[in-house]
């Protein structure tokens, strides 16, 4: 193998008052898998990534076996450049939009904001799905086909059928009437939300009583469609809870202002289909089987590879 000259390190001496200078960690090379390398920034950004998953801190006792899984992953993309493994923009943009419909995410805001609080941009995350997307289709190269039956996945869709659920939704009608910053025409709002109420629940029309107020310029609201409860706001979803369908809430209050609410229709916790999650059970199925044999793979990968890790910079820069 031929030998290279490793930099693990960057550091600036400091100066300070005559005395002996002292050493500062600027950034260190943790992994590097020939010309690949990830730096002590990549890795912590791996770990922040993981504890927003989690939604608790990533305990140092598991950082190197992230380091570990890290330049595993390195080895493979190495691999994978080797072989002229490509995947088109068009790729990563279906494995996106597969990722938002598992996870119920069809609202672009709503997209964002998951993103920031896993402390991701679009651009690291088009990264990581790339390198996914590789490294699914190197070990499909080096393994070969790994054929699965239908009965394999209806017994995997029996056992996961968990995932599958939807939860309760409801179909709402609402307005939001806003309430001035310093809450001094609250009253007056209360009041109108209060007249809109006592006009539908006695036989007007909720849906035009709700657009005359937008008309006249009193509030927003209109046909929210059908929403997950989960997806609701708190104030939203326990005014929902004490209605059944064709029913009209009491006026509540949230930051947002004065809302009234009615509920259109109730739909239960449904299972999605087999036939329709069928793919993405192929896919889960096949990701798990390729696993078993990637610890093959990555061994020898490491035979012929020049690999250095350096777990202590971690250590170090914290």
């Amino acid at each position: 193998m031929k030998k290279t000259i490793l930099v693990t390190m960057t550091a600036v001496l400091l100066a300070t008052g005559g005395a002996a200078a002292e050493r500062h960690l600027v950034e260190g090379i943790v992994v590097r898998v020939n010309d690949r390398i990830l730096t002590t920034s990549d890795i912590r950004d791996r770990i922040n990534e993981k504890a927003a998953e989690t939604g608790r801190p990533v305990p140092p006792d598991q950082y190197p076996q992230i380091i570990r899984d890290a330049a595993d992953e390195l080895c493979m993309l190495e691999r994978a450049n080797e072989l002229k493994l490509e995947v088109s923009n068009e790729d990563v943009d279906a494995a996106i939009r597969q990722l938002r419909e598992q996870n119920h995410v069809a609202d672009d805001a709503a997209f964002e904001k998951s993103l920031h609080d896993l402390g991701l941009t679009l651009e690291t995350l088009r990264t990581r799905v790339r390198d996914n997307i590789l490294v699914s289709r190197l070990l499909q190269k080096e393994v070969g086909d790994l054929p699965i039956t239908e009965a394999e996945l209806r017994q995997r869709y029996e056992q996961d059928k968990g995932q599958f659920t939807i939860g309760e939704r409801v179909h709402l009608e609402h307005i939001v009437m806003p309430v001035a910053a310093d809450g001094s025409d609250k009253a007056s709002v209360l009041a109108a939300a209060r007249r809109l109420v006592a006009a539908a629940r006695a036989g007007g029309d909720f849906s035009q009583l709700v657009q005359d107020e937008v008309k006249a310029g009193r509030g927003t609201g209109g046909d929210l469609g059908t929403v997950l409860l989960t997806d609701m706001r708190t104030e939203v979803r326990d005014a929902v809870a004490k209605l059944k369908p064709g029913e009209i809430s009491d006026p509540f209050e949230s930051p947002a202002g004065v809302h009234v609410v009615e509920v259109l229709q109730i739909v239960p916790p449904t299972v999605r289909p087999f036939k329709e999650v069928e793919d993405q059970l192929r896919e889960q199925e096949l990701a798990e089987r390729y696993r078993a044999h990637l610890a093959g793979v990555v061994a020898d990968l490491k035979k012929r590879y020049s690999i250095e890790i350096h777990p202590e910079l971690i250590d170090e820069a914290r």
